[in-house]
């Protein structure tokens, strides 16, 4: 089975697990005032496996799933692939929400501060950025169906960051590891 094919199946069988989660979201409450960090990507549904690339316009361009598995290797990353924000800074008790934003791929907001930015819960990806064997415990305690339901970024859908204890956290996509925020409380 060749590296490709392998990538794709995973891939096919994530969109499966998180398409009933994207489904059943309803619009929930806008984020208000504050800081949002959105997250981004530019996957083609045409070429992406089906059910992954959700994407309903092509606002920014688009990179195919050739292109993007090209050069994963190379870069490590894609920046079309990010969060909106790499550092933020907030005083204790402003509004900090992390979103779905620009693309149609699913993506996590998962806090690691406590094991600090590593790889993700796919591994084809994390061997395409050099990351290696390690699946974090996250991933081996919920499996990727639980990380996605309980992390996942839905349109519609903010999640609220605590910010009332003074601290800096860490966040990554667990999906796409090089997508990370760090959100420090003064």
């Amino acid at each position: 089975m060749s590296k490709g094919f392998r990538l794709r199946a995973v891939f096919s069988v994530l969109a499966v697990a998180t398409a009933s989660l994207a489904l059943a979201a309803t619009a929930g409450a806008s984020s208000g005032d504050g800081v949002v960090i959105q997250s981004r990507d530019a996957c083609d549904p045409a070429t992406f496996p089906p059910g992954l690339c959700n994407r309903t316009d092509n606002s920014g361009g688009v990179v195919t799933f050739p292109e993007l598995a090209a050069i994963l290797p190379q870069k490590l990353s894609h920046p079309a692939w990010r969060f909106t924000k790499d550092d933020v800074k907030v005083k204790r008790g402003a509004s900090v929400a992390a979103e779905f934003g620009r693309g149609g791929e699913i993506h996590t907001f998962t806090d690691v501060t406590a094991a600090g930015f590593h790889g993700g819960c796919i591994p084809d990806i994390n061997h395409l950025v050099g990351l290696g064997d390690q699946i974090p415990a996250v991933c081996n305690e919920l499996g990727l169906g639980g990380v996605v339901a309980r992390d996942g970024l839905f349109p519609g859908i903010p999640k609220t960051i605590n910010t009332s204890a003074s601290g800096t956290r860490l966040f990554q996509c667990m999906l796409h590891p090089w997508m990370q925020t760090t959100v420090t409380v003064e």
